[in-house]
């Protein structure tokens, strides 16, 4: 059989230089090397660290997979009927930061949209309150408050703004809001700007606009409506920044929207004229009544009182009463216009007259008095604030200096003399001489001059001293003397009561609605011119019903009393002064009262039936409230921007998210409405400029195939409330709860079986590798048979 050892099975060969033990070491390693990697690889895929629970700690909890803070379900929409009646029209709802007060829309009476207030009791929504200061023969519409409640926000294609639908902004005085004033340029255009939307810290401000992409400037004020209209885009959405600085020029150009804003708009439209309450006939009378003025202007300029049934020596008020007659028609000196001859010679001759060194308006010696200067003065401050002619604002500016330095300072009037006069010292002021000052005085400020705080405080408490009555809406005639207490001056307590208004008075206040009332019980006296006039201003800028009795009082008595050469007689205690030239100015500048001037408080003021508000109650003065804000240049947001309309931007209480309603496609309906959170570059400072993600759409809990519009938001975000045309109403109001869910960790939960279908593929690859891995290591490196030889074999055989 020959020698064992040469039987004996050959040994195996080394592999790398690794015997078989070697080799079995390296293979269970590298299976253990596979292994991890793939148990590695299946942590990276899964996350299982981001596998979270969310709860709202109260109903239900559930898994799911990359949870963000911040995360809501929504409840269904359902609509909202809890105090409402099904034809309730609830369009464009605000609610305020408790949650207590909602603004919205709603057709008003004879107008189209008009505001209203519905307070929350905790059960129900209340009955709809008018917003008083705020409705007009315009539409108001896109309310939205401020989360200190200062201010309320909207927009309205009113006259002054820039054309269209411009924002506006109105101040809570105490008992309503009201003082509307557009924004400036930098926000606003001759195009839509709709859906205002302030953040929580009142830093930035968002709305929509139907503008040209490119910013608009100022030159575009200049654009026709046709022009306009061929410019629109679909809407986006903007957002512009609290200013911290107060430029002059806007301030300025905010100021004069308050005094000459409407003119503008009634004279270029005869449908705004007849919304501000005027009528062709009114139109016509000033007509005849300019064509009048403007034949009987003297080849130097001036009108000569004298020569026209007055008193001489008052040439320089005869001047400055047919001027303004002038330039509240839409007259100017600068500009093409029918009487810019007339003017540019009328106000030539002022300049001429005044002293270069004092500023004095009352001419050349013998010299007029103050009344004459107040007069002369308030044309040379209108002229300049309408025009803005760099020429004028040197004459104006001295003007009001000259007031200033001829004021009383210890009763804080005027009366004839000036400061240097002989007997200046012994003169306390009259209200006749002051009111015409105070016009003076208020109309600088809002033209852009300066006028000194102490000056305007002293006026107001000269005013205070000539007031009496039960609650000062009375005034007398001259300082000490005792006011009558029912308003025997007509005249001069419609003086009193118009600068009281010029000076910051509420139209809610106790003193505005007595002196409203007596003017009203008084009624109009074509016979007294003066009273006429003052009367018609004071009317006109408390508004309401007794100004609306007014007004058609004087569109027939003052077109009946007017003569057939456009002139009216001078009647009345100061007939004898006036002349026809005095005369025919106060009358057509009180058929002009309506667009001449801009009511303070608020075009379409309606009183409370309740009654007034006292400052006990917490009513605050014009001058008391905080400045309306100044923001920096709209800017486009292009990442919330799409092909189709983007509408209603709101913002939730604690500065996380913006919703906004768009037509954009891949929607649920036609309209949607979407939200987007914000982030901020540095933290939550407040100061900070909000920056939107990209939108996602609310889902099919709250959108429908209908259009869903103008959300509004309660409770910190988690109220919803919104519009829809789903049912029989177009603007159905409709809300929805959300919870806020918070996020926990809970690593014994799996993947859902919709996870594991969308990745099937990877699963069975999965398992498939780690049974062939697991299969090789049991092979490599199972306990290996013994080694038999063959002599071994056989005798084991």
């Amino acid at each position: 059989m020959g020698d064992s050892k040469d039987r004996e099975k050959p040994a195996d060969p080394k592999l790398l230089g690794l015997n078989r033990a070697q080799r079995f070491r390296v293979y269970g390693w590298l299976v253990a090397v596979i292994v991890m990697g793939s148990v590695i690889w299946m942590i990276a895929h899964l996350k299982p660290h981001r596998w979270y629970k969310y709860t709202d700690v109260v109903s239900f909890e559930q898994t799911a997979h990359d949870v963000k803070v911040g995360f809501v379900l929504w409840e269904e929409a359902k609509p909202v009927v809890a105090g409402l009646l099904p034809d309730d029209v609830v369009s464009e709802p605000s609610i305020s930061s408790d949650g207590t007060r909602m603004v919205y829309t709603r057709p008003g009476k004879e107008r189209g949209g008009d505001l209203f207030l519905r307070r929350w009791n905790g059960t129900s929504w209340s009955e709809p309150r008018p917003m008083r200061a705020l409705n007009s023969n315009f539409e108001e519409t896109s309310p939205s408050l401020s989360g200190d409640g200062q201010f309320l926000y909207f927009a309205s294609n009113r006259p002054g703004g820039l054309g269209g639908y411009d924002i506006w902004a109105s101040k809570w005085d105490g008992a309503e809001y009201a003082w509307p004033l557009p924004l400036t340029t930098r926000v606003n255009t001759p195009f839509d700007e709709l859906g205002p939307a302030i953040s929580p810290d009142n830093f930035e401000l968002f709305f929509s606009s139907n503008r040209p992409r490119q910013r608009v400037d100022e030159t575009q004020r200049q654009l026709t409506p046709s022009e306009v209209e061929s410019l629109k885009t679909d809407h986006d959405l903007y957002s512009a920044d609290l200013a911290s600085e107060r430029p002059y020029q806007l301030m300025v150009e905010r100021r004069l929207s308050m005094l000459y804003s409407l003119r503008e708009g009634a004279l270029g439209n005869l449908k705004v004229m007849k919304k501000l309450g005027g009528t062709e006939q009114t139109e016509a009378a000033v007509d005849k009544a300019l064509a009048f003025l403007a034949g009987i202007q003297s080849e130097d300029g001036r009108w000569d009182l004298s020569e026209h049934g007055g008193a001489g020596n008052h040439d320089m008020a005869a001047t400055g009463m047919a001027l303004l007659t002038f330039y509240g028609r839409g007259e100017r000196h600068d500009m093409n216009c029918t009487y810019r001859e007339t003017v540019r010679k009328g106000i030539n001759w002022l300049i001429e007259q005044q002293d270069k060194g004092s500023g004095d308006l009352r001419g050349a010696k013998p010299r007029g008095d103050m009344y004459d200067h107040g007069i002369a003065g308030l044309a040379m401050v209108e002229a300049y604030g309408v025009t803005k002619d760099r020429k004028l604002l040197p004459r104006a500016q001295s003007a009001v200096d000259f007031i200033e330095a001829s004021q009383n300072k210890t009763t804080g009037g005027w009366r004839y003399k000036a400061k240097g006069d002989g007997g200046f010292e012994n003169q306390k002021g009259d209200l006749s001489v002051s009111g015409w000052i105070i016009m003076v005085l208020a109309s600088a400020q809002m033209s852009g001059l300066e006028v000194k705080a102490e000056t305007l405080d002293d006026a107001r408490r000269f005013l205070e001293e000539m007031s009496g009555g039960k609650h000062g809406g009375s005034f007398g005639y001259a300082y000490g003397e005792k006011p009558s207490p029912n308003g025997k001056s007509p005249a001069m307590n419609a003086v009193g009561f118009f600068c009281r208004q010029l000076l910051g008075l509420s139209n809610n206040s106790e003193l505005a609605m007595e002196a409203s009332s007596i003017i009203d019980k008084k009624g109009l006296n074509v016979a007294d011119l003066y009273y006429a006039y003052y009367g018609t201003l004071a009317s006109y800028q408390q508004q309401g019903p007794a100004w609306r009795r007014w007004l058609e009082s004087m569109k027939k008595k003052f077109i009946s009393a007017q003569a057939e050469d456009g002139s009216w007689l001078a009647t009345g205690p100061h007939g004898g002064q006036m002349g026809t030239v005095v005369a025919t100015a106060l009358a057509a500048l009180s058929l002009e009262a309506h667009y001449r001037y801009t009511p303070l408080y608020g075009l379409g003021f309606e009183p409370d039936p309740a009654g007034p508000v006292s400052e006990a109650d917490g009513l605050m003065p014009g001058d008391k409230l905080p400045p309306t804000p100044l923001f920096r240049h709209a800017q486009h947001i292009k990442i919330l921007a799409s092909d189709a309309d983007d509408l209603d931007p709101v913002i939730t209480d604690h500065g996380d998210f913006l919703y906004f309603a768009s037509s954009r496609t891949n929607g649920v309906g036609g309209i949607d409405l979407y939200r987007s959170r914000f982030k901020r570059p540095q933290g939550d400072e407040v100061g900070k400029r909000l920056i939107p993600e990209a939108p996602k759409n609310l889902g099919p809990e709250i959108n429908s195939k209908a259009d869903e519009t103008a959300p509004a938001l309660r409770m910190a975000g988690f109220h919803l409330m919104f519009n829809s045309s789903r049912g029989d109403n177009p603007a159905a109001l409709y809300g929805a709860m959300s919870r806020r869910v918070e996020r926990r960790y809970d690593y014994s939960k799996m993947p859902t079986g919709a996870w594991m279908a969308d990745n099937i593929g990877w699963v069975l690859g999965l398992a498939a590798a780690l049974m062939i891995l697991i299969g090789s290591a049991w092979f490599a490196i199972r306990k290996p048979r013994p080694r038999v030889t063959i002599e071994e074999a056989e005798s084991s055989a």
